[in-house]
């Protein structure tokens, strides 16, 4: 019944947020988002952020303030005078984590391959540590169960398609010329 009244609760959020922003909800998450190529959507931005803010007093809701984030999603040829503060209170960031993929500001996943790289790695030596003596059949079984989940999360993130990518991977696997 809880998730059920939250949703309730909470339905009327994307009714306040009107000038332009598009919000995403998910169970307790919220991301509010708009694509910023004038100075006027940035000032819708503003408004909805405003907007958000209103309900939240009127609701007598409270952030979790440690949990908010704020990040830009750009490219080279972002111009300087739309580089504003949006904020209720969050941190930008460099990258954030969202249900459990890692972006950054360009949209590269290099830190979220290589987290995932690394948590299969200590995986792998956790079941070397811990299991002496494997038969294949067993070690076949452990791998899919602990190691090989960690590498198929969100799998297609991990498909090279930046160029600086391919060359790593080549090279790193000796296939290079």
């Amino acid at each position: 019944m809880g998730p059920i009244l939250f949703i309730i609760y909470i339905n009327d959020l994307v009714e306040h947020v009107n000038y332009g922003s598009d919000l995403y909800l998910y169970a307790d998450d919220a991301k509010l988002f708009s694509f910023i190529k004038t100075l006027e959507d940035s000032a819708r931005l503003h408004k909805d952020l405003d907007s958000l803010t209103q309900w939240m007093k009127t609701w007598l809701l409270r952030l979790s303030i440690g949990k908010c984030k704020v990040i830009s999603y750009y490219t080279i040829y972002r111009r300087p005078e739309l580089n504003t503060n949006y904020s209720i209170s969050g941190v930008a960031v460099e990258n954030i984590k969202d249900l459990g993929v890692t972006f950054d500001t360009k949209l590269k996943f290099d830190k979220h391959i290589n987290n995932n790289i690394n948590t299969a790695y200590q995986m792998l030596g956790i079941v070397k540590r811990t299991f002496i003596y494997l038969t294949p059949d067993s070690f076949v079984v452990l791998y899919k169960a602990m190691i090989r989940s960690h590498l198929e999360y969100a799998v297609s993130v991990w498909n090279p398609h930046h160029q600086s990518m391919i060359k790593d991977y080549v090279t790193k696997k000796g296939y290079d010329d």
